[in-house]
C-alpha cells in the first residue's frame, strides 16, 4: 500500500535534515524565522522513525501475523536489500574521502574520528549498538538504530495480533511509549531529544518506531475511528506545534506524540494538505529520500574540505550549488544503486 502524502512528507523531511546540517555554513542572508525552523531539522529524524514503524507495519503485519515464523526471514532479507547496498556504497565514498585527506591534504591526515574500529562497526551497521561516536557517514547512525529495532519488529507484529482492548489499548500504548520516552530523557538530564545520540539513539528509535507501529495497527484495524476523529488529530497536532513554539517545553515531551497525530491525520484524510503533499514533485523527493539522506553528508564534508577558509566562511555560491549536487547524486544513486539492488536481492529471494 502506498500513501503518496506520506511519501511527500518524507521528501520534505529529508531536505529538512539536509538544510539542518548545512545551516552552519549559511550566512546572515537567511531570514531569522527560516533559520530557526531549519535549526530544528534534527526532529525530522524522529518523524522518520514514526513513519518507518507505520509503513513497515502496513507492509508486513499480514504475513508476520498469519505466517509466523516463516515470514521472518523474508522480512529481514527485504529490509537488508532496502538499506544495506546504498549504505555500503556510501562507505566506499568515505573511504575515497579518507584517502584524499591522507594523501592530498596539507596535513596528510584524516580527521581523528575516522577510526578503523568505527569503520568495521559501520560495515555491519552495528556502530550505534555500542554507543559509538558519530563518524564516517554520520546519518547512518539512524540506519544502524533502525536495524537494531528490526530485530524485534516481527515479534511486535505478531504480538499485536494478541492485543486486547481495541482502540483504547492502542491509544494507551501510544501514550505509554511517549511517556516512557519522556521519562528516560528527563531522568538523563538531557535538554533535547537530539542530544547525546551515541547513548540515546536506540532508546529514541525503539520507542518512536513502536509508536508508529501502534498508529499503523490503528489504521489497519480501526480505520473508521481514525477517519471519525481525523479533525481532532489535526487540531491536536496544531496545538502541540503552537505549544512547542511558544513555550520552553522540551521537544521530547511533545514531538513524538505530535508526529503520531500528524501521521494519523494524513493517513486517512483527503484535504488540501494531503493533495499538496501528494504532488508528483514531492512524491518523487520522497521516493529518493533515502538516497538524499545518505549522500548529503558526504557532499557536506567535501564542501568543507575543498572550499572552507580559515575564517570558517564559505562562498555562498558553492553552498547553494552543493544542494544541486545533493539532488543530482540522490537521483543517480536511487536509480543506479538503490532500486536495482532491491530488485536483484528480491529476485534472488524469489528464486530460492
Amino acid at each position: 500500500m502506498k500513501l503518496n502524502q506520506l511519501a511527500g512528507l518524507r521528501g520534505i523531511c529529508a531536505w529538512w535534515v539536509v538544510f539542518y546540517h548545512f545551516l552552519g555554513l549559511m550566512n546572515d542572508s537567511v531570514p531569522t524565522p527560516l533559520r530557526h525552523f531549519i535549526a530544528h531539522g534534527y526532529l525530522a529524524v524522529d518523524l522518520f522513525f514514526l513513519l518507518s514503524g507505520f509503513v513497515i507495519f502496513l507492509s508486513y503485519h499480514a504475513s508476520l501475523s498469519t505466517n509466523f515464523p516463516h515470514s521472518v526471514g523474508k522480512f529481514y532479507w527485504n529490509r537488508f536489500s532496502r538499506i544495506y547496498p546504498l549504505h555500503f556504497v556510501m562507505l566506499g565514498g568515505y573511504l575515497m574521502l579518507f584517502a584524499a585527506f591522507t594523501y592530498l591534504s596539507t596535513s596528510h591526515a584524516a580527521p581523528e574520528n575516522y577510526t578503523w574500529p568505527a569503520f568495521i562497526q559501520s560495515i555491519f551497521l552495528v556502530h550505534m549498538w555500542f554507543g559509538s561516536d558519530l563518524t564516517w557517514n554520520v546519518p547512518s547512525w539512524s540506519i544502524s538504530s533502525e536495524w537494531f529495532v528490526y530485530l524485534f519488529f516481527p515479534l511486535m507484529a505478531f504480538s499485536l495480533r494478541k492485543l486486547r482492548g481495541g482502540i483504547a489499548a492502542h491509544l494507551l500504548s501510544i501514550v505509554a511509549a511517549a511517556v516512557v520516552l519522556h521519562v528516560i530523557y528527563a531522568m538523563s538530564g538531557l535538554h533535547s531529544i537530539g542530544a547525546d545520540i551515541p547513548h540515546m539513539a536506540l532508546v529514541r528509535t525503539m520507542f518512536e518506531f513502536l509508536m508508529g507501529v501502534f498508529v499503523g495497527s490503528l489504521y489497519v484495524n480501526h480505520r473508521d475511528f481514525l477517519e471519525r476523529y481525523a479533525t481532532v488529530a489535526l487540531a491536536g497536532f496544531v496545538a502541540s506545534c503552537v505549544l512547542y513554539a511558544l513555550t520552553s517545553t522540551p521537544d521530547y515531551a511533545l514531538i513524538p506524540i505530535t508526529f503520531a497525530l500528524l501521521i494519523a491525520y494524513l493517513s486517512v484524510t483527503t484535504s488540501w494538505i494531503t493533495a499538496a503533499l501528494s504532488t508528483p514533485v514531492l512524491v518523487y523527493l520522497g521516493e529518493i529520500s533515502y538516497s538524499t539522506y545518505m549522500v548529503h553528508y558526504l557532499v557536506y564534508d567535501l564542501l568543507k574540505a575543498a572550499f572552507m577558509s580559515n575564517a570558517q566562511q564559505i562562498n555562498q555560491v558553492y553552498l547553494w550549488l552543493s544542494f544541486v549536487v545533493v539532488f543530482i547524486l540522490s537521483v543517480a544513486l536511487h536509480h543506479v544503486v538503490d532500486m536495482p539492488s532491491q530488485k536483484y536481492f528480491r529476485r534472488r529471494l524469489s528464486t530460492r
